[in-house]
C-alpha cells in the first residue's frame, strides 16, 4: 500500500505539468481526428480499432517521458533526496518512472470521450470486447512499464536525455505492429514485435489471432527487459552513490 500511496503522488505530481498533460491529450485528440477523418472519407477504418489505435500511441507517446524523468527530477533538484530516500532508493525511482506510464493510461478514456463527442454519438464497444480490451490494456501498462523502467535506466547516464524522448516513439511503435491494420503486418515486423512486451497486448486489443505460446512468449520478453531495467538501475545507483560518476545535484 505505501508503494501505490508513492507512485499516486508521483502522479499527480507528473500531471502537475502541463507539458506531461498536453503531451498526452494533444497526441491522443490528433490521432482520433485522423482516424476518424479516415473512417468518414473512406469506412476503412473499425471505429473501435481507430480509438484504441489513438489511445495505444497517446500512451507509449506519455511513456516516453521516462526517458528524461530522472533529468527532470534532477534539475527539479529532488533526485538526492530519491536517491538518499530511507527507502530502497530502486523503490523511489520506480514510483517516478512509473508515473508516465500510469498517467498514459488516461489516453483511452480521453480518446473514446473525444471520438464520441466528434462522431456525435457514443463510440459503442461489444460487451464480449470489453474483457479483451480491458486485459489488453492491463498488458499494455505492464510492458510499457517494464520498457520505461529500462529507457530510463540507459538515459539517466544521458545529460541531454531530454532531447532524445521523441526518437523513441516511431520505432517502438512501427515494431508493436499498432500502425498496421488487421493482419497486414509482415513477418519481420510480427517477429521483432515479439522481441518488445507491448507487441502481444497491442494484437489483443486488435483482435489479432494470439495464442498460449504467444503469452508464453510475452512474459519472457517483459521478464527479460524487467531484469535488464534491474540490472542498469543498480549500475546507475552504484554510479551515484559510490563512485560518484553520476551527479544527482
Amino acid at each position: 500500500m505505501r508503494q501505490l500511496r508513492i507512485l499516486a503522488f508521483h502522479v499527480r505530481q507528473f500531471a502537475a505539468v502541463p507539458y506531461f498533460a498536453q503531451l498526452m491529450a494533444f497526441t491522443t485528440l490528433a490521432n482520433v481526428l485522423v482516424q476518424l477523418f479516415a473512417y468518414q472519407a473512406w469506412g476503412s477504418v473499425d471505429p473501435v480499432s481507430g480509438w484504441l489505435r489513438a489511445g495505444i500511441i497517446g500512451m507509449w507517446t506519455t511513456s516516453t517521458c521516462s526517458a528524461g524523468i530522472i533529468g527532470f527530477e534532477r534539475a527539479k533538484g529532488t533526485l538526492a533526496y530519491l536517491v538518499t530516500a530511507p527507502m530502497d532508493s530502486a523503490r523511489a525511482l520506480f514510483s517516478v518512472v512509473a508515473a508516465a506510464a500510469s498517467f498514459g493510461v488516461l489516453s483511452f478514456p480521453v480518446g473514446w470521450a473525444a471520438w464520441s463527442l466528434l462522431a456525435g454519438a457514443p463510440l459503442a464497444v461489444g460487451a464480449s470486447a470489453v474483457g479483451a480490451i480491458a486485459l489488453g490494456v492491463a498488458l499494455l501498462f505492464l510492458g510499457s512499464l517494464a520498457l520505461s523502467f529500462t529507457v530510463a535506466s540507459l538515459f539517466v547516464l544521458t545529460p541531454n536525455a531530454i532531447s532524445y524522448e521523441g526518437l523513441l516513439l516511431v520505432p517502438i511503435m512501427l515494431l508493436s505492429g499498432v500502425l498496421f491494420s488487421g493482419d497486414s503486418m509482415p513477418d519481420a515486423v510480427r517477429l521483432a514485435s515479439r522481441a518488445i512486451p507491448i507487441g502481444f497486448p497491442v494484437d489483443l486489443l486488435y483482435g489479432r489471432a494470439v495464442g498460449w505460446a504467444d503469452a508464453a512468449v510475452w512474459l519472457v520478453a517483459l521478464a527479460a527487459w524487467t531484469a535488464l531495467s534491474l540490472v542498469l538501475v543498480r549500475r546507475a545507483l552504484y554510479a551515484a552513490r559510490v563512485l560518484a560518476t553520476l551527479e544527482v545535484i
